[in-house]
């Protein structure tokens, strides 16, 4: 339930802010049959750091925090490979290490797997959730995205994703 929540959160997301009206915002029918613990997820959702209330002339919202977007980014389920190798490349220093790891476990997430420490590699576009975990955790000017129609020993990725090349 804290996944659909957080997930129904960022879908109302508005320029950029993700915000339902809290308390009347009608979760209770959304989630009827865990009415008895909705409080008790959102009580915990705030507890945990991945939303807070604000007020907004007089009325109550949930936002979600940077932390609560973190856990909203998940990977894509690959249909059909479009050929396209995306690679992400990355430098973060020493001092940011917690950060490092944090954008590993969701590189891998989004089903990268490493090629090596600071270069990753996925079929799928990720495009989109690797600008926002880019932003979330602060790193433009340490990640590298390319995307590569050819690679060398590329029946090895191949074989890592379980993607049989189609021959033309």
């Amino acid at each position: 339930m804290t996944e659909k929540i957080l997930m129904l959160i960022a879908a109302s997301a508005q320029e950029g802010v993700a915000i339902i009206t809290y308390p009347h915002w009608g979760l209770g029918r959304l989630f009827k049959d865990y009415h008895g613990s909705l409080s008790q997820t959102i009580y915990d959702l705030k507890r945990r750091g991945y939303l807070e209330q604000i007020e907004v002339k007089g009325q109550r919202y949930l936002k979600l925090t940077p932390k609560g977007r973190l856990k909203t980014i998940k990977r894509k389920i690959l249909k059909k490979w479009d050929g396209y190798w995306r690679i992400v490349a990355f430098d973060i220093e020493e001092k940011r290490k917690k950060t490092r790891d944090v954008f590993r476990a969701k590189l891998g997430e989004l089903n990268c797997r490493p090629v090596q420490k600071s270069v990753w590699i996925t079929p799928n576009d990720i495009s989109v959730e690797l600008e926002d975990l880019i932003e979330i955790l602060n790193l433009k000017n340490n990640v590298d995205y390319f995307l590569s129609k050819a690679l060398t020993n590329e029946e090895k990725y191949l074989n890592m994703f379980g993607i049989k090349k189609e021959i033309n």
